[in-house]
């Protein structure tokens, strides 16, 4: 099996634990290990600068941070400094981020007509990019103005950019102008997460180049495959996911019936707490990597077989023991 693996993780972990993990990681053989950035838990940036202090080798990303409340020059900055103190280990990630929260902070995000977030990304990776050349900058645009500034920073590391998005346009320009795509939230079933690599191809063939293709994959691993699925059937994000956003008949070619997620989710949308033993196994393994080590290992070379490069895996339940019994190394 190919052995490019990473780590991701919701920023609920303390800091101190996340710094355990990021040296465990690094020692077990993961490629890179990943933050998501939250309006009302802990400071991703924080955790990325605190695990790359105490590693040596494991890249370290942002999983991702937003485009709304960071200005590109700001964000750009703070990744220079990580990229200094680390070797040129950061990576920044980039996306919409904080979708449910940030109208809640004032932010409009529908109609996408009118809000352009592709155009947003766009103008966050050109400021960025700008300063860590030691361009002079002079950019004034839809969302951004940079004007009569120039770093002074000598960066003697390139800071790739990885751009997330869920849209077909996005995904192509990722495939253009970025140094990766991330494809997945982390529940996806590989066919979806294969539609989103072909989306990213599109823009590599109009450039002729190629792009890191990285997926989160919500990941529950026991020696019990049934402990390891009921983490994951109690896991409330699946549950939301199942339950508002996931197409019913994208799980039928993984025989999941319609009938059946739609009886999960008039329990779900009532409230009712017994919704949760309504979820297939058979939708749980569509969507996520669950089960024994070696049931996991062949759902994450299903996720491989449609062109995910770095599998980015999100454990939940038995934390430590997903992290040691999948380790690369």
């Amino acid at each position: 099996m190919t052995t490019r693996l990473a780590l991701g993780f919701n920023p609920v972990l303390l800091v101190r634990d996340a710094v355990e993990i990021g040296k465990k990681a690094e020692s077990l053989g993961y490629e890179s290990v990943w933050f998501h950035e939250s309006l009302f838990q802990r400071d991703a940036l924080s955790y990325i600068s605190a695990v790359l202090l105490a590693t040596t080798r494991i890249r370290v990303g942002s999983g991702v941070i937003n485009t709304f409340t960071r200005h590109p020059l700001t964000s750009a900055a703070s990744f220079a400094s990580m990229s200094e103190l680390s070797g040129g280990r950061a990576i920044m990630g980039l996306g919409l981020g904080s979708f449910p929260t940030v109208p809640n902070i004032g932010f409009k995000i529908f109609p996408v007509s009118e809000t352009r977030p592709l155009q947003r990304i766009k103008e966050y990776v050109s400021i960025s990019r700008s300063f860590w050349a030691g361009d002079k900058l002079a950019f004034k645009g839809e969302f951004f103005t940079a004007e009569k500034m120039q770093s002074d920073i000598k960066l003697g590391f390139k800071v790739p950019i990885y751009i997330a998005s869920l849209t077909e346009r996005t995904q192509a320009f990722a495939g253009a102008e970025a140094d990766g795509a991330i494809l997945s939230p982390s529940v996806a079933t590989p066919r979806t997460t294969g539609n989103m690599v072909d989306h990213v191809r599109v823009g590599e063939k109009r450039k002729g180049r190629t792009v890191d293709k990285a997926s989160y994959l919500l990941t529950s691993v026991d020696e019990d495959g049934k402990k390891a699925r009921d983490a994951i059937r109690g896991f409330y994000f699946f549950l939301y996911q199942l339950g508002e956003v996931i197409k019913p008949e994208s799980l039928e070619s993984y025989g999941v019936s319609v009938a059946e997620i739609e009886l999960f989710r008039a329990a779900w949308k009532r409230g009712d707490p017994a919704a949760r033993s309504l979820v297939p196994d058979r939708a749980i393994d569509a969507l996520t990597v669950a089960g024994t080590p070696d049931e996991a290992r062949s759902s994450i070379e299903e996720y491989r077989r449609v062109g995910v490069d770095l599998p980015i895996l999100m454990p939940i339940g038995n934390v430590n023991y997903a992290i040691e019994s999948l380790a690369p190394s």
